[in-house]
């Protein structure tokens, strides 16, 4: 079993090993985008006559590897949920640092597509297209609702009578460490979060949840600044006091909300997935087709 100094070093290498692999992805893509500026933005009935046209072009060589590359991605989105799924690889890491990965793949790996398409999209390469924004943009919002499911360092799920006991030793430890009682900290916390209730429906819970976390991001500073003030904790254990307030406040709002981020995150699955598949199997289409006329690119 790993000490808590372990779990964090490890935890810190990844992300910066994380943080690497998008400066590198976007530093790349810029580059390619600037370099290319002219032709992207010329109309697409010039783009033959122009001198990058047998680079740029969605056969020439330059714009093949940007497909190749952003197909490789899109395949290796499916390791995620190899990992999820079965169990020889889940001791490969934590789940968390596989979604990670997997959102990295699915950010970047669009946008390669785009540069290889140049925009010209029509018949069944548009709906593929099309079918991959719906599976990034849609990815963005599973991400954030993943993020509502409290789970423990290796990525579990927890119970709600785990995430109640995680919830009541926040509270003991913000009343024996900082000498705060219940309603002290519950005047705190609706400072800067919104308990939905549940009789609400989906769109209105996933609603409030969103504003609720944008409300904070936007007042944390302010808040921090008159709760240093008023309960006289020093710079230095600011940083805890305010991250147990943070969390306890987060774990009520998912409790009180429990089966509606369930349902949100059930919905979102039954709306990412068959754009996932419908874009698989155009790409396959679209690769065999490629190779069947003779586009070899490098190899």
């Amino acid at each position: 079993m790993m000490s808590d100094t372990q779990n964090r070093s490890k935890k810190g290498l990844f992300s910066f090993f994380l943080i690497t692999l998008y400066i590198a992805a976007f530093s790349m893509l810029l580059y390619f985008l600037i370099s290319g500026f002219d032709y992207y933005a010329s109309p697409l009935t010039d783009h033959p006559h122009h001198e990058l046209y047998k680079d740029l072009k969605p056969g020439g060589f330059r714009s093949h590897g940007f497909g190749i590359l952003g197909s490789i991605m899109l395949i290796l989105l499916l390791l995620y949920s190899v990992r999820k799924r079965m169990r020889m690889f889940q001791r490969l890491g934590p789940l968390s640092q596989w979604l990670n990965l997997h959102i990295f793949f699915g950010v970047t790996g669009p946008l390669f597509i785009i540069l290889h398409s140049t925009l010209k999209l029509n018949g069944l390469v548009a709906v593929s297209f099309w079918s991959m924004v719906a599976v990034a943009l849609s990815g963005i919002l599973g991400r954030y609702l993943y993020l509502q499911i409290p789970r423990n360092i290796i990525g579990q799920e927890l119970s709600l009578h785990e995430v109640v006991e995680l919830n009541q030793n926040l509270m003991n430890q913000l009343t024996k460490n900082f000498q705060m009682d219940l309603p002290e900290i519950q005047k705190v916390e609706s400072l800067f979060l919104i308990s939905p209730q549940q009789e609400q429906n989906i769109i209105k819970s996933l609603f409030h949840l969103i504003t609720g976390d944008v409300r904070f991001f936007l007042k944390s500073r302010k808040i921090k600044k008159q709760m240093r003030t008023h309960y006289q904790i020093s710079t230095t254990q600011m940083q805890t006091f305010f991250g147990l307030l943070k969390q306890r406040a987060l774990i009520s709002r998912r409790i009180n909300l429990w089966n509606k981020i369930h349902q949100l995150f059930h919905y979102w699955h039954v709306f990412h997935k068959p754009f996932a598949l419908v874009m698989y199997i155009i790409m396959v289409i679209h690769i065999g087709i490629v190779i069947w006329l003779g586009y070899r690119w490098i190899f």
